[in-house]
Order: C-alpha cells, then structure tokens, then sequence
C-alpha cells in the first residue's frame, strides 16, 4: 500500500512537497521520476517483493511507461502466467510490474483483469497520456484536479494543495450530502474544482490536447440471475469467500485481523483457521470501557479462544479524543463517522506487530446488515397502514421502542418525528433519508446560512427495494465513507487494510442472490450465517446486529467539551460564514433531551468546523 502523486509539468519542489504530505502512506521508500512533460511521486509500503527491485516510479524494459501504484493485484499470479505466455520477460515479483505489462499488453482494457484495491498512473510516454484507475469497490482513493492549465492526481487531496495556484474554496454544491450522510460522496469533493475517480472508473487525459476522457468498466448488477437453490448458493458462496480470504493472505510481511466479535470479522478468522489449521493469526479488538452497551469484546474473545488466535484488545478512554484534529487532517475532506477514532487509534496499535489487517468492511452493504434496509422493508408491507401508525408513534412508550431500537430512548422526540416522517414519507428515497440523514431537509435549511441544493436520492424502481437500498450504498456511503474512513486511518500509521467480502466476484454474486438469501425479516446476512454455521459458535451466529457504537454523546459532554467551545462558539461560526449559529445553540439547549440525536449533529458540525480551520483558514 503506498501514496502516488503526480501531474502535468516539471516542478521537482512541488513534487517532494507533495510526497511529503503523504508521506505516512509509504514510510518504507521514496522514489520520483520525470521527463519534459510529467512528473511522478510515489510513497512506498513495503507487502511483496521487499527487495528494491520493488521501487516505484517503475518503467517497462523498454521505456515506454512509468507506472505509480498503490494496492494490491491479488491475482497477480494468474495474470502474470499469461503474460509470460505472450512473450513478456518480468525482473520483480512485484504485482505493480504485472500492471505495467498488462497495460503494454491489453491497453485500457488491462483494468478488467484486476482483483483487487488499487489506484494508479500509467504515463504512457509514446502516445503522451496519462491512464489513471481506481478499483471496482472504491477501497483506494485517487483525486485529480483539472483546468486548461493543470492535471494533478494524488492518492489524497492533500498533496494536491500542496500546488499553491489551486485555491482552496468550499464546494456548496455537496454541503447537502455531507449534513445528510456525514461524507461527501460523487465525483466532486469538499473543494471547488478537485475531483475523485469513482469506482470501477479509469481517466484518460490526453497531455498534446489537454482533454479529459472518462470510461466506467465496472458496474455492479442486481439482475436476478437463473434461480439457483438455497443449497446450491450456500456452495458458490463458500466457495468464493474461501478463495477471497486466501488471496488476501497473500503477504512478505506479518497479517492479522481486525476483531469486533460479530458474524463478519469472526468469519474471516474462521475461514483464516480453515485455511491453515497450525497457522498463528493475530487479532486485535478496541472497547471504550463503559461495559457492554458499548463494547463487543467478551464476544472477540469467546471467537480468540474458539479459533486459537493471539489477541489483543485496546481499551479507549475519554482523553483520546485529543486525536480528533489530526485525525480529521488525515481525512482530507469533513468525515463525520466516529468510529474513526478507534480505528486510528486501534490501528496505531496493531502497527507493532503487523503491517497486513483484514476487516470485515463491506459485509453490511452486500448483505443487508443495517437497521435501514430492515425498517424500509417493513413500511412497504405496511402498505395504507402506514398513515394510521404514524400518529401512533408518539403514545408508544420509550421502554417499548427502545425494545425494538436499542438507542430510542438516547433518539427522544427527535427519534418519534423521524420515524412519523419516515411512514408518511411519499417515495422510499426519501424515506430513507429520513431514517439515515444526520441532517434531514428542514433541519439543513436551518442550519445553513445559504439555501442549500436539495438532495435528491434517485433509488433504482426496476429493481427490488432492498436492492435499491444496497445499490445506493454501495455505490455511495460504502467507499466514500466506510472504506475512506479504513484508508486514512489505517494507512495513517503505515497499516494495509484488506477487505474480503469486498472481491468483486463475491459481490457480483450475492447481488444476483433472490433477496430471501440475505434478508428475511430481521434477520440478516442468512447466508453468510448458513455458510458458517459449522464453523462458528452458536452465540455468534445467532447475534443480533450490534452498530459499531462510539460513544461520542459522553465525549462531547467531557473531553472534547472544549472543541465545542472553540469551535462551535458565535464568533467561530460567525467567521466561517457557512452555518446559523442560532441552531448550533439550539442542539446546545436540547443535548440533554436527546443526547445520541443531538451528539451526532454536533459531531457533524465540530468535524467540519475543524477541517475548515485546517485546509480552507490554514
């Protein structure tokens, strides 16, 4: 895993100052190359092939390519085979090497050979392009910026801005995404004129012509495939999961897991176990130390001691929080997910003993893990009862609600309305919204000075509802929030992360799956659960969905108290000049009445606040 920085020109100081801002990416080597037209930079973590045969910028033997190259090919091998068939000569085990032939070889159709996370630049020098991809999931980030004048691309924005012509200015036009889904997702980022490629995209840009040429190769689908037995399927999907986990142990350097003691992270260390019986895999578990209504950790041992692994687990007090500003740099763009922090912080840990960590990551938006998908079923089988529940909701007791969601009571009369509105909600895109949003319509128009772009979700009708639900996630929160959130803050520390349930040909394949295969009622992720079932405890199998939960509503009434105060004070918010204060003082006044609610607004609010400060005041 590395950092990549590149763009149009000859400027070797803008290309060290780049480097160095990414410099945590690839702490192993440091390499740049450049000829009349294009400069390159890359950043160096050392997974396969440790020799310095390895070093990037790498060229082809015969000249005619550079490439710049962060992740991992985990069929490398395969293709490599092939290659060597067409008469191709390779002088490293690298997989960065097999890209560069495999572009010599196929051009840019090279892209859909690839399994694998990756972002890269092949500067192919003959036909002067630049070739930029990002894998099919999203797992590796990759920006750019462009104009008549400039292309810059690098792995994170930061190294872009490092170019002191490029302003730094607040994209309003996404400011509705980010209060609604606590990221920014799309083509456009939190600054004016910086792009990402989207997943499964790759770019062309054409160095004599100065055009930009854009082609998506990869699109997940959700045809139903040819009907296929329960049986049957629960044989594809070992099968696939088995082969995702072994490619993924693929590594010159020490591996482990990342283990929260649920059905997804425990069923990686159990087909690690089935893989190799006498192999010691190390796992790492974070709490927070206020007992099990926020911490799994007695369920990540029970799965230890099942499978033999040696564990460690991280306890996270309250003066952690003191990371929050730098864990923000290291986001580049305002992401507002908690559980950013243990991750970090987790990450900062595990970096002692290896530099390889598979997660779980991915499982919930295949699958139909969240609480959404289940609430969104169940108001469609409402049907016309829905209007007569919704007034209804108020007179139901806490106690009962919070039966149903274990956080209700911490949700308030906030919680009740939303839930009303959910119900009477007209379209199931904006139902949605109404169950996920951190900011819903109304409550964005009064925090935010200027009207903003109202968001529209636009879910797919010609396919189930359901699979409306994990098309958009997938195609939105998962990489822009969920994977940049494992990025950044694993390789913050020089960390690999690998995502097994995110192999393309897993996710093809469950997506075809009828729905009843992953979701019936509550009860989710059946198959993953079936496939398991001889290899898990029963308790784990049978565990309900617990959320990931950081207990930021205790941080913000502590430690971080005085981020508050400087933050979100009058004259903070009066001179960035993008929120109302009179609703900052609003969630202040209620925090008490619905601390979960109001904690997550908050969060939001601070988080952006913060970044602001960092990259747009500096």
């Amino acid at each position: 895993m590395c950092g990549i920085f590149g763009f149009i020109g000859t400027d070797k100081q803008l290309l060290e100052k780049g480097l160095k801002t990414i410099s945590h990416r690839g702490p192993d080597q440091h390499g740049i190359w450049s000829d009349d037209l294009v400069s390159l930079g890359h950043q160096r973590l050392s997974i396969i092939d440790l020799s310095e045969k390895g070093k990037q910028p790498m060229a082809n033997k015969k000249g005619e390519l550079v490439i710049v190259f962060n992740g991992e090919i985990f069929n490398f091998k395969e293709i490599r085979a092939d290659l060597e068939k067409k008469g191709h000569r390779f002088e490293t085990s690298t997989d960065t090497e097999v890209i560069i032939n495999a572009y010599a070889e196929y051009g840019e159709d090279c892209v859909q050979l690839f399994n694998g996370m990756f972002a890269f630049c092949i500067y192919d020098i003959k036909r002067k392009k630049l070739f930029l991809a990002r894998d099919r999931l999203g797992v590796k980030p990759l920006y750019y910026y462009f104009d008549n004048l400039k292309f810059l691309f690098a792995s994170e924005i930061k190294a872009i801005l490092e170019d002191e012509l490029i302003s730094k200015e607040v994209n309003d036009k996404v400011l509705s995404k980010y209060l609604a889904f606590r990221c920014v997702y799309g083509v456009e980022t939190i600054f004016k004129g910086i792009f990402r490629v989207l997943p499964g995209e790759y770019i062309v840009y054409d160095i004599e012509t100065r055009n930009l040429k854009k082609n998506i190769y990869w699109q997940t689908q959700f045809t139903p495939q040819t009907i296929i037995s329960f049986e049957k399927a629960k044989e594809r999907f070992f099968s696939l999961f088995k082969d995702s986990v072994s490619k993924r142990l693929i590594s010159d350097v020490p591996l482990g897991v990342y283990l929260s003691g649920g059905i997804d992270s425990s069923s990686i260390v159990a087909m690690m176990r089935q893989l190799n019986k006498d192999a010691e895999i190390k796992t790492f578990s974070v709490g927070f130390g206020y007992g099990e209504e926020t911490d799994e950790l007695k369920y990540a041992r029970k799965i230890s001691e099942h499978l033999n692994t040696t564990h460690q687990e991280f306890i996270i007090n309250y003066d952690t929080a003191k990371n929050l500003p730098k864990i923000i740099w290291h986001c580049d763009e305002p992401l507002a997910d908690p559980a950013l922090l243990p991750v970090y912080l987790l990450s900062q840990q595990a970096k002692k003993n290896v530099t390889v960590i598979l997660t779980g990551d991915g499982a919930d938006e295949i699958l139909a893990g969240y609480e959404q998908v289940k609430f969104l079923q169940l108001r469609n089988r409402l049907g016309g009862f829905r209007n007569l529940l919704a007034p209804a909701i108020d007179k139901i007791p806490s106690s009962i609600l919070k039966h149903v969601f274990k956080y209700a009571q911490s949700l308030g009369e906030k919680g009740k309305q939303r839930a009303k509105e959910m119900l009477l909600a007209k379209f199931n895109d904006d139902a949605y919204k109404e169950i996920v949003s951190v900011f819903d319509d109304s409550e964005q128009n009064e925090v935010l000075l200027k009207k903003p772009d109202k968001l529209f979700l636009r879910f797919d009708n010609q396919i189930s509802l359901v699979n409306q639900i994990l098309l958009h996630e997938q195609k939105t929160i998962l990489p822009e929030n969920m994977l940049m959130k494992a990025d950044r803050m694993t390789m913050a520390w020089g960390v690999e992360e690998r995502t097994p349930f995110l192999d393309y040909r897993l996710v093809n394949f469950v997506n075809k799956l009828p729905i009843s295969h992953k979701l019936k009622g509550f009860n989710d992720k059946i198959i993953l659960r079936k496939t398991m079932q001889s290899f898990l405890p029963r308790e784990i199998l049978n565990r309900k969905k617990q959320r990931f939960y950081v207990p930021i509503d205790k941080w913000l009434k502590n430690d971080l108290s005085r981020f508050v105060d400087q933050y979100l004070s009058k004259q903070s918010i009066a001179d960035q000049g993008i929120f109302k204060y009179d609703y900052i003082q609003k969630i202040k006044e209620k925090f008490d009445n619905a601390p979960l609610y109001y904690a997550r607004q908050l969060w939001t609010l601070l988080t952006f606040q913060i970044w602001h400060e960092q990259f747009i005041k500096k």
